[in-house]
Order: structure tokens, then sequence, then C-alpha cells
């Protein structure tokens, strides 16, 4: 665990207020012209049953095949399948209790977080929650508000922070205890996570109705300030070390970009999605952006 201090964390004395009304603040535009309801509701309507045409009824959804052998008109009924959950995966490691911008990672995390769950519960999605440090809490979906108040309590309480995410073991947890019809949000910043996760991503990929990943990266995890010695210490606290970034910048960016090119060619060769966003980001904007781009392929 790091030594940042739990008032350092969201940087706000009542940090569960202060983040519910931020979440619903970026609630509001979560809806995002409906496109959220639009994807994410139940994913259609199986066969049911036959009864005989009404003059009320759609003319196209007589069956004529079964009424050609009968003297009767008939028409297909249909039910809605089985309702639509969700359930947030958040990395909580210590990787994530890192930031330049207003928010730290973490913190910028557990506002998606928490407004994904307010936007789905607020249209009557059951949202589950789990929550992966060197500690795990797994909440299987539930819906109403209180569903919501323990997700925020959770997201915004300190002790759950810390330690290593094992991607591996958080994705096994959650393809064993997750029913199928379920879109997964996977929140991460993929710096350092451990197991040999591919597989069981293309394994949550087949079971669930979609898997995306978002990631959350701050702008030192991939660019170092331009001039000078600079002082950077383990986030564990185990040691410092002084650099002189004009000598290593060129080459640490250049490895910053190839192992975040990794990362997202490894997710969507295991058949799921990716959304990187910078801790600075309107998270809400850049979520619709990609619904208008890439919805159509859920």
């Amino acid at each position: 665990m790091s030594d940042v201090r739990p008032e350092d964390f969201f940087g706000r004395d009542d940090l569960t207020k202060k983040v519910d009304t931020e979440v619903k603040k970026v609630a509001d535009t979560f809806m995002f012209a409906m496109k959220y309801q639009e994807q994410f509701q139940a994913s259609g309507i199986e066969f049911s049953d036959l009864r005989q045409y009404q003059t009320s009824d759609d003319a196209s959804r007589i069956d004529w095949k079964n009424s050609a052998a009968t003297e009767e008109l008939y028409v297909k009924e249909y039910e809605e399948e089985k309702d639509l959950d969700v359930f947030i995966i958040l990395d909580a490691s210590d990787s994530m209790i890192f930031g330049t911008a207003d928010k730290l990672k973490s913190e910028y995390a557990a506002i998606v977080a928490a407004a994904l769950a307010y936007a789905s519960i607020d249209m009557g999605i059951n949202v589950g929650f789990g929550i992966y440090g060197d500690d795990e809490l797994v909440m299987l979906p539930d819906g109403g508000q209180a569903q919501y108040q323990k997700i925020l309590t959770e997201v915004t309480r300190f002790d759950n922070y810390g330690g290593e995410f094992n991607l591996e073991d958080a994705l096994d947890s959650v393809v064993g205890q997750i029913k199928e019809n379920t879109s997964i949000f996977l929140i991460s910043d993929f710096l350092g996570v451990e197991g040999s996760w591919k597989s069981k991503m293309l394994v949550a990929s087949k079971k669930f109705r979609h898997v995306l990943n978002i990631m959350v990266r701050d702008l030192r995890d991939y660019k170092l300030p331009e001039a000078g010695n600079f002082r950077f210490e383990d986030i564990s606290g185990d040691g410092q070390v002084v650099v002189n970034t004009s000598k290593v910048r060129d080459e640490f960016e250049e490895k910053a970009r190839k192992e975040e090119e990794r990362t997202i060619n490894k997710i969507e060769a295991a058949g799921a999605s990716v959304i990187r966003v910078d801790s600075r980001d309107n998270f809400s904007g850049k979520f619709a952006q990609y619904i208008d781009e890439e919805g159509g392929d859920w």
C-alpha cells in the first residue's frame, strides 16, 4: 500500500457527498441522447407462441406457413429476453492512486464507475460491482437507489485501494458468478496488471453480451516533462531516483506508446472492446463518441 493519505485521495472533506454530486452531473449527460438506452436495453425478443389474428394486429406478423394449414390467420407472439445486467470491474491497485491532473486516476475511475451504475439503475438495469486490489469486494447485480448508494460507498472507501491488480483472477471471478446477458465494464490503467489475462478476457468476451475496457491514463503515464532533473518515487515508497528527463524522455515515450499499443491489441484480439481515456478527458463525451462510431458492432 502506498503512503497516500485518505485526504489526498479525492482531495475533498466529504468524499461520498462530493463524488455523488459529480456523478449526478456526469450522469445527466450519460444518457447520451438515449444512445445508452438503445445500446444496453434487453438484447431482443424470442418466439413464444401462436395466436389467432385480430384486426388490430400488424399484418406483417402473420405466420403464413401455419395459417395456410387452417381456415384462420395466426400471428406469432414474442416475449422479451431476460433483462440485461451491468457489471463493473474497478482496478484499485497502487498505480491507480496517481495523478498530475485535477483528479487521480483512481478518483476519475471511481466517478466513471459510479456514473455508469447511476445511469444504469436509473433506467431499470440491475448493476453489480467488483473492486480489486490486494483485497477483493464483489457485489452481485441488483437494482434500486440502495444499490447505487452501496457502490458509491465502496468507490469512496480508501481502505479498498492499494496493492496489485490481478486481472486474470478478477475475470475468472466474474465469469464464474455473473450471468451471460450482462455488459461488463472493466476500468483500469492496465499498468503492471498481474496474471495471464488474455485467455480469461477471451472467455469473458464469449460469455457476456459486451466487454468494454476503459483504459484510464494520466499524462505522466506516457509523457515526461520536457527538461530538467526530476525526483521520482516508487508508489510503494521503497525507493527514489533523480532523472534528467531530457535524456530519457524520447525513449520513455516510445516504450510507453508501444506498451499501450500492445495492451490494446491484446484486448481486441480477445474479442473485447476498449476506450482509451486521459484523466483530463470528459468521459461521457468520449463514451458517446464511441457509441456513435462502434455501437453498431455491439
